[in-house]
């Protein structure tokens, strides 16, 4: 033994402190079992009261919001397709006009994620169960469940509003065979240049150029206030950018906390059959491509508001800026949309009307979806619709709702501001497979089996399946949450 290993050497550490020290190993290890699994286990008797803000109702905060029933502002709908919440970090331009200067709904969601049902539900004001749109293949339904008399193009049209849809519409709508869904100009590209892989790249500002084009030939009648529908391509498949853009700097991607979660014993049948095996390389990568078609769909964001600034008509135009539906970037182990998980259904959703709302932007936290599109521009304009619709009007102070529901066709849920109930359809129409989640605890939704340990826990599961159980065919924003 070495004269420096004497001067260095530590007092001997008695039997009672090692047998300590491996007691408190043994412990942190089977919290790391628990707590550190793939399943994001947590403590369920956690609650965090959030503040709520408004635009309208008990929860109003900001410039007061004046009675705006009828004041008939031109009205915007702009659409991307697939657009997942956190790659509006792709689209400044967007951002500033619509985050900054605008309402941020950071509870906006759409109530079936997917593109047909749920463009359906914003041009009717209805849920999927109600209109019938329930898959991307409808056909059936036009004309018998989906009645375009009865969405909100026709009936601004009757009401004295020039109207314009600027690319997709609704999948299989053939406006020979269907009718002009309402629609004074309608100019649909679906089945051509946005799946034209090689003219891809150019579909946004092709659709912004032609809405900007509506714009300004609106000069002309210019006390006719005007709608438009400006759907955009991006960030859907082909994932073929502008050529400007092919390579351009993004924003990297950020996993989700469930990405490439391994175990899925608590989903249901049908996602873990869609389990996939591509890696953190090639989804960032996918990704990136992804974000480039998003930049042009910026662009073309930029381009109509520019027009609207020349023409003078920026101020009293109410636009609201939304995705058809999310996306799964490997959040679960998957790549897609359809399912009842916050990826897929929690889209990006802000409104600005200058005139009335001003240009400081705002957070509203209240539950609001896409059924509650058609019932808003109802208001604004004036008008009493023919039919009945499931929402309400975002001016609407009432609509302050606590749950709200979304569906598929596989599955039904229920949410609130603190988590989801998830019923997936099984072989037996009984029992179906049951996920509940609480978002303050388990924000990545990694542990769906309802964990019932607790009397909040146990009261809250049993409201939410009562709730679940009257609400699952609803119809009428008196019966629907």
């Amino acid at each position: 033994m070495s004269d420096l290993y004497k001067k260095l050497r530590m007092p001997a550490i008695s039997r009672g402190k090692i047998a300590f020290a491996a007691l408190l190993l043994a412990a942190l290890i089977a919290l790391l079992a628990v707590f550190g699994s793939t399943r994001g286990r947590a403590a369920r008797d956690v609650f965090v009261n959030r503040a709520d803000v408004a635009i309208v109702g008990p929860d109003a905060k900001g410039k007061p919001v004046r009675d705006v029933a009828g004041s008939r502002p031109n009205i915007l709908l702009i659409i991307t397709d697939d657009q997942e919440k956190t790659s509006m970090r792709a689209m400044p331009q967007t951002r500033k006009l619509f985050k900054r200067q605008g309402v941020d709904f950071n509870h906006g969601y759409v109530t079936t994620p997917l593109c047909c049902p749920a463009r359906a539900t914003m041009y009717s004001g209805l849920y999927a169960h109600n209109h019938g749109i329930i898959t991307n293949n409808p056909s059936s339904q036009f004309g018998d469940t989906y009645l375009w008399q009865n969405t909100f193009p026709a009936e601004l049209r009757d009401a004295g509003y020039r109207t314009g849809q600027f690319g997709k519409y609704l999948n299989n709508w053939n406006k020979r065979d269907e009718g002009d869904a309402g629609f004074d100009v309608f100019q649909d590209d679906y089945k051509g240049t946005e799946h034209n892989r090689a003219k891809r790249g150019k579909a946004d500002m092709l659709t912004a150029r032609r809405g900007a084009r509506f714009v300004k030939d609106n000069e002309s009648s210019d006390d006719q206030p005007w709608m438009m529908t400006l759907s955009l391509r991006s960030p859907h498949t082909p994932l073929v950018p502008d050529r400007k853009y092919d390579g351009a700097k993004v924003p990297k991607f950020r996993p989700p906390i469930s990405f490439n979660e391994t175990d899925l014993s608590d989903k249901p049948k049908y996602l873990r059959e869609k389990r996939h095996d591509k890696t953190l390389g090639y989804i960032t990568k996918r990704y990136a491509k992804y974000e480039r078609t998003l930049l042009s769909a910026d662009d073309g964001v930029a381009k109509v508001f520019r027009t609207l600034r020349k023409t003078g008509e920026e101020r009293d135009t109410l636009a609201i800026f939304v995705s058809d539906n999310g996306f799964l970037f490997g959040a679960h182990s998957v790549l897609g949309k359809v399912f009842p998980y916050q990826e897929a259904t929690n889209i990006p959703l802000y409104m600005r009307w200058p005139a009335e709302l001003g240009t400081k932007g705002r957070l509203d936290t209240r539950l609001v979806a896409n059924i509650d599109f058609a019932p808003t521009f109802y208001d604004v304009a004036g008008i009493d619709p023919g039919y009945q619709v499931d929402g309400r009007s975002l001016f609407d102070p009432g609509n302050d709702r606590d749950y709200l529901l979304t569906e598929s066709v596989k599955w039904k849920a229920l949410q609130d501001d603190e988590g989801s109930l998830i019923e997936t359809r099984t072989d037996n129409p009984d029992k179906p497979f049951v996920e509940f989640y609480n978002w303050n605890v388990d924000p990545g939704e990694m542990d769906g089996d309802p964990r019932l340990n607790t009397s909040r826990q146990r009261q809250r599961f049993r409201e939410m399946t009562g709730v679940l159980d009257r609400v699952r065919d609803c119809a009428g924003p008196d019966e629907c949450p």
